[in-house]
């Protein structure tokens, strides 16, 4: 494969290649602002012709335009040895899952859907680009790697011995990720548990062997319960390890609770606060949203704090829908950031639920208002059983993009 050198000016450089002016400039607008050098292009050739001539470190590509459209252009990339390694994210307003799957057969790294929040792009192109910085380190020093193996004959019987010794550190992998598995699933708390007045439940479908999300409830004292829920970033063994950390973060300030030294576990922004700060110092390049809520069982109140995730909860009652609509940043991702204490007053007969993101990516509803309006009309339903409501829109056969998870908790009876 050919080498691509890079030199300091390239190495933030990003292509954007989109028919419509306006995305364009707001793009523009965004990265520059962050310190990125931009480059646009209102049609697929003449990115592709300029490709020639400088490599970007990152491409964010649209999908339907003009002549070349972004699936031929991603392909194109792809086939040639100079820039087939160029991460590529996809911004599109299509959401059927075959587009997105089409996605990422041809090539793509990601998807954003439009209308495109700006955080989130950022965040998307700041872990992209920091994994290809990453990926370009490993391609060095292996390279450094087949160099001195040449100069070395004795090398090839260290690679037999080193080739024996990697099966076997596959076979135990494989026994450790099985290990991890039957561990993160006893972490889990017991389904359909009731806790003073409020009965919960939830349904959790990794799409790898582990998973990055995670759910949890439990009894505090005769004063409060809690809960979570969480979505790690990224897939896998090495998501699944950091809901291996929030759990220890988690009973360390139970037990501190119960020793009286501090009341952190029953205030939703500073728990979120300390475990922000925790995770960010320990730079494991991961970050996660939580929403965390501390339920007063005696005023029938709910104190929470929303650490980046999305979708919003929402809370059924009196026919109706109510969805709690709070921003923040991710945990783990800034050290500035800051979380707030949100407390309401539950009715007497409500359902709460949850979704991770990962629902989205399965909902038939092409924009996040259509999606929300679709799960509000679905949660209105008295006989909603949300393991069913999972299998219906996965079908079986349908692979999963994403970890599904949905806590929900109610109290009383719903009003038929």
């Amino acid at each position: 494969m050919a080498e691509i050198m890079q030199k300091d000016s390239e190495k933030n450089r990003i292509m954007i290649i989109d028919d419509t002016v306006e995305n364009l400039s707001l793009l523009n607008k965004l990265l520059s602002e962050q310190g990125y050098e931009v480059s646009l292009f209102p049609k697929a050739e003449l990115a592709l012709k300029a490709l020639k001539l400088n490599i970007p470190k990152l491409i964010l590509l649209d999908i339907n335009m003009p002549g070349m459209n972004g699936f031929e252009f991603c392909e194109a990339v792809k086939k040639n040895e100079d820039y087939q390694d160029i991460p590529i994210i996809f911004l599109s307003a299509m959401q059927d899952i075959k587009d997105k799957l089409n996605a990422f057969q041809t090539g793509g790294i990601d998807y954003i859907t439009k209308p495109f929040q700006f955080d989130e792009v950022l965040i998307r192109v700041k872990t992209h680009m920091k994994l290809r910085q990453q990926q370009q380190e490993l391609e060095e020093n292996y390279r450094q790697l087949q160099l001195l193996e040449k100069c070395v004959e004795k090398r090839t019987i260290e690679l037999e011995h080193s080739n024996k010794a990697l099966e076997e550190s596959l076979g135990k992998l494989q026994q450790d990720e099985e290990a991890g598995r039957i561990v993160q699933f006893k972490l889990r708390p017991k389904n359909k548990t009731v806790i003073f007045d409020y009965k919960f439940e939830y349904c959790l479908r990794p799409s790898l062997y582990m998973s990055g999300d995670f759910v949890d409830y439990f009894d505090i004292d005769e004063n409060y319960a809690a809960f979570y829920i969480t979505d790690v970033s990224g897939h896998g063994a090495a998501s699944a390890f950091l809901t291996f950390l929030l759990k220890s973060f988690i009973n360390s300030c139970r037990d501190n609770y119960h020793a009286r030294h501090d009341d952190v576990i029953i205030t939703p922004n500073a728990l979120l606060s300390k475990f922000n700060k925790y995770l960010y110092e320990e730079e494991l390049d991961k970050y996660i949203t939580m929403f965390y809520g501390v339920l007063v069982k005696n005023e029938n109140k709910l104190i929470f704090a929303n650490g980046g995730h999305f979708p919003f909860p929402f809370i059924y009652h009196d026919n109706d829908i109510e969805w709690l609509s709070e921003k923040s940043t991710p945990i783990g991702m800034f050290d500035f950031s800051e979380y707030k204490n949100v407390s309401i007053s539950l009715p007497d007969n409500f359902t709460f639920t949850i979704f991770s993101d990962g629902i989205l990516e399965l909902l038939p509803e092409k924009n996040i208002k259509d999606q929300i309006d679709y799960l509000k009309v679905v949660l209105k339903d008295a006989e909603l059983d949300i393991n069913k409501f999972v299998d219906k829109l996965t079908d079986g056969d349908t692979p999963l993009l994403d970890d599904i998870t949905i806590l929900s908790f109610k109290k009383g009876k719903r009003n038929e």
